[in-house]
């Protein structure tokens, strides 16, 4: 194994348990290379200094004013963000969309499903199994395509053109 690899099973070795293989690798490599057998003292020098280093006491208040600070700050967010929030709660499904979704899931369930017990492997496909096939399909990808198309026309309407990535963004 190159030195490469080798660090990286060094390192490895403190998050996760290495299998017998890899150890082995490691001592066998260590053996005869001094920069990877540095690299492993020193890197094990780091772990326990680390794992010395006292942890910091917070004050109790702390969290606190930390959400204090955070509301006032949403409160502060320009108009922008305030239309993206309007979209947060989920709209109901207009009527319309119901309109047309129910009589394709009836037409799938009632007329077309049992078209589909005539389809065989080993058989050549009927007209009306190939169109009830089609239909299937046009009405899977409908159905998942409907909640994309309703989000952007809800977004058109509200003329919202993306989400901005940090409260700054204009």
């Amino acid at each position: 194994m190159r030195c490469k690899d080798i660090e990286r099973l060094i390192i490895d070795s403190s998050d996760e348990d290495l299998s017998l293989e890899e150890l082995s690798a490691i001592e066998k490599h260590i053996a005869h290379c001094t920069l990877c057998a540095r690299f492993q003292d020193e890197l094990e020098k780091i772990r326990v200094g680390v794992k010395t280093i006292p942890q910091p006491i917070l004050p109790p208040d702390l969290a606190q004013k930390t959400r204090l600070r955070c509301q006032a700050e949403i409160s502060q967010q320009p108009a922008a963000t305030s239309k993206i929030a309007k979209l947060i709660p989920s709209d109901p499904i207009p009527k319309y969309v119901w309109a047309v979704l129910l009589p394709l899931i009836l037409l799938t369930v009632f007329v077309l499903a049992p078209t589909l017990k005539e389809i065989r492997l080993d058989q050549t496909l009927t007209f009306a199994s190939a169109t009830a096939l089609t239909i299937i399909i046009q009405n899977a990808v409908m159905l998942l395509f409907a909640p994309i198309l309703i989000r952007r026309h809800r977004w058109k309407k509200q003329n919202i053109r993306g989400i901005p990535m940090n409260a700054n963004a204009s």
